[in-house]
């Protein structure tokens, strides 16, 4: 029964969510939605400006401006890429260099 109870107890630990102030540095897109920030990143990779045009002239993703101050709502991680963040009631993904954290 103790097994049980720990368990659950680390089971909501981790799960919990913590929300950290953030101000933005400028440059880095943010999108809608994760996988089309994966898209955007792939296609800044392959140099396809024609899609990344095509993404942001759809309003699926942004270009940040710097110094904007944002409540971060999902961390990268120690390893993550990416992190969720609201700006304006608006939920947003961006690359982990995009924000820089706790200001």
């Amino acid at each position: 029964m103790k097994k049980i109870f720990l368990g659950i107890c680390i089971g909501l630990i981790s799960t919990q969510v913590y929300a950290l102030s953030g101000t933005t540095n400028g440059g880095h897109a943010a999108c809608l939605k994760k996988e089309w920030l994966d898209d955007f990143v792939s296609f800044a990779v392959a140099k396809d400006t024609g899609s990344i045009q095509a993404y942001l002239d759809s309003k699926k993703c942004i270009i940040l401006k710097k110094g904007l101050r944002v409540t971060v709502t999902e961390s990268p991680g120690m390893l993550g890429g990416t992190t969720g963040f609201v700006f304006q009631g608006i939920k947003l993904w961006t690359v982990r260099e995009a924000l820089e954290y706790g200001n």
